[in-house]
């Protein structure tokens, strides 16, 4: 099926999802307020003192997934240890009983252990034993992914890529994806940087769309890029990668990172491939900082890997299929291409 959309005076109006059918209309809405969508927020006050300590320790104690209440988790997978992890850049004394990275079964499974095989298969994985940034003012100073640095980060895809392979080793298991949330906004349960690593017996139904609309249209996601680039989204286009603003994604500030040519899944990419696709990743991460996000990696047949990266501190309202975009989206892609050229 040919994608749909309208572009008047070189610009887009209008776009139809391929996959959800959702219509995406690009409007003005820089006079919108969202305060209340966003009074959750503490307020920004540079003039705040640096958290005390019995704060800090409170907050510490309070979290599962800080060093020293290990206990309090399910029974650990593997950890990486500062030696495994030589990038992290944190104090020695501050890894948490010696790790940097660890691994468990969720406490509470996103799919019944009863439908694969009656193993828990959802994993948290825990990125940093740091709670809150160095110096934090607030207790929504916390660590965040741009913050771990590209090393470490490459390191955490390869322990995702550990507990993928785990999981798929399970022969009820046939479908995996990885699932981050950052900051209360993006609906995170737990303050503390982490993601989850989740597998079910079928194609989970995003992906599961995704494989649909390819089946029907093999070049889908060929003729998104060229039409991205063509109204001037595209972020970066590499022979093996690429990025962009998408006008697609399920929240106004969507960005995609995907590798067209790569069919497979996250756990067979050839390492030097993995780090390109974590390189391209972590660019976008680094762009968006601190600010709400959530991402998915996404893998299934015939599909390209890709992953959807959304901004969430900008809440729009989905109605009856349709989802207003910030006719900002073309200075929003030109502004990420400045500030990559900024970094090379």
């Amino acid at each position: 099926m040919a994608l749909e959309y309208q572009i008047r005076d070189g610009k887009l109006v209008w776009i139809k999802n391929p996959v959800t059918g959702a219509i995406s209309y690009v409007v003005d809405v820089r006079a919108k307020s969202f305060a209340f969508a966003l009074g959750a927020r503490e307020p920004f006050d540079p003039t705040a003192p640096e958290l005390g300590d019995e704060v800090i320790h409170g907050a510490i104690e309070a979290c599962p997934f800080c060093p020293g209440n290990e206990s309090h988790t399910t029974r650990e997978v593997f950890r990486l240890t500062p030696r495994e992890v030589p990038e992290w850049t944190a104090d020695a004394s501050r890894s948490g009983d010696g790790w940097v990275i660890r691994a468990f079964n969720n406490l509470f499974p996103r799919i019944p252990a009863e439908l694969t095989g009656n193993r828990n298969e959802s994993y948290i994985v825990v990125e940093d034993p740091r709670h809150f940034i160095a110096g934090a003012h607030s207790t929504d100073d916390l660590v965040f992914s741009a913050s771990l640095g590209e090393g470490h980060f490459q390191r955490l895809l390869e322990a995702n890529v550990r507990v993928m392979k785990r999981a798929l080793d399970n022969p009820t298991v046939h479908s995996v994806v990885v699932r981050k949330n950052q900051g209360r906004e993006s609906g995170a349960s737990q303050p503390h940087i982490h993601q989850q690593i989740i597998a079910g017996p079928e194609p989970f139904p995003a992906v599961a769309a995704e494989v649909k609309a390819e089946r029907g249209n093999p070049q889908l996601f060929d003729e998104l890029i060229d039409l991205f680039e063509r109204v001037g989204l595209m972020i970066e286009r590499g022979k093996k990668i690429v990025s962009y603003v998408s006008p697609v994604g399920v929240f106004p500030r969507s960005y995609d990172v995907v590798m067209p040519q790569y069919r497979g899944p996250l756990s067979d990419l050839a390492p030097e491939d993995l780090r390109l696709f974590g390189h391209t990743m972590f660019k976008l991460l680094r762009v968006l900082g601190p600010l709400p996000l959530d991402y998915e990696i996404h893998q299934g047949e015939g599909l390209p890997l890709h992953a959807h990266i959304n901004g969430r501190l900008y809440p729009y309202a989905n109605v009856a299929g349709t989802l207003n975009l910030p006719d900002t989206l073309l200075q929003s892609a030109a502004a990420i291409r400045r500030a990559f050229e900024r970094e090379e």
